[in-house]
This record gives C-alpha cells, sequence and structure tokens, in this order.
C-alpha cells in the first residue's frame, strides 16, 4: 500500500500522528458541508451551526459569517492525514476517529470510559485504550517504514 508523500525526512511519533489527525478533523469541520468521511455514522446533525452578528450586514442573527476556503497545503494535509487510516486495523478505525474527535472538541485526553456506548460496549475502557493505542501504533510503523525506504 502507498503511503501519501511526508514533509522531509522525520520520525512519525505517536502524538505527532495523533496531533495530525486531530488537526485533520478540525479542517473537516472547517468545510462547508463536509463532514469527516469516516464518521459517516456520528450525530453530525446534532452539531448545530456557528451563528454570529454581523454588524456589517443588516444586524441580522441569522446572517452567518461565510468561512474562508482551506488553502491547498491544508486540503493536502487534512488529505494525508486522513489516509491514514487506512493503515489502523479495520475494527478500530471507528475509536481512532471518535478519540480524534473527543480531542478536536477541546478534551485534554480521550474519554474511553464515554466510548464504550458507541462502541456498543459495556465494561472495558483499559481494553478500548489500548486498542487505541495500537492503532496509532499501527500507523506510526507504516509513515515510519515508508521514511525508512524513502
Amino acid at each position: 500500500m502507498k503511503v501519501p508523500a511526508m514533509e522531509g525526512s522525520q520520525f512519525w511519533s505517536f502524538a505527532d500522528v495523533e496531533e495530525r489527525l486531530v488537526e485533520a478533523m478540525r479542517l473537516w469541520w472547517h468545510v462547508e458541508g463536509a463532514g469527516w468521511p469516516f464518521a459517516s455514522d456520528g450525530p453530525w446533525h446534532l452539531i448545530g451551526e456557528d451563528r454570529t452578528w454581523d454588524w456589517d450586514l443588516d444586524r441580522r442573527p441569522d446572517v452567518r459569517v461565510p468561512k474562508l476556503p482551506l488553502s491547498r497545503e491544508q486540503m493536502r494535509r487534512r488529505d494525508e492525514a486522513t489516509a491514514w487510516l487506512r493503515h489502523a486495523p479495520d475494527r478500530d478505525r471507528r475509536l481512532v476517529v471518535l478519540g480524534v474527535t473527543a480531542l478536536a472538541a477541546g478534551r485534554k485526553r480521550v474519554p474511553f470510559r464515554a466510548l464504550l456506548r458507541p462502541m456498543g460496549l459495556r465494561t472495558g475502557a483499559e481494553g478500548l485504550r489500548k486498542r487505541y493505542s495500537r492503532a496509532i501504533n499501527a500507523i506510526c510503523q507504516v509513515l515510519n517504514t515508508a521514511e525508512m525506504r524513502a
């Protein structure tokens, strides 16, 4: 499987990969009408629009401030990080997306106990933490192996 081109020669740590996935999630949220492609079953309909007063446009609260489009570099980074999920085990992709979503929403740590229900489990928060770590490490291994070959 081909890995997308990466910046220079870099060693990808767990924190680096997790940070880039969080960045990609936030960039997906930024795009008008788009959603994270791996979480189509998520509750995106519950996320409200960002409505603000625009004092230059008739002072109506129903006028939304337009979002600036993403730069080519932002789109490249978003798509590159999103593609990395293919390297995580199939059964753990949803877990990674849920964890990254929590981090992108401002959580300091992934709330594994809160992810039990969305993952269809009653117990096993520690098991989810291990699966999440192994999935991110699987991505790291593929990225670092590709770097060594390049």
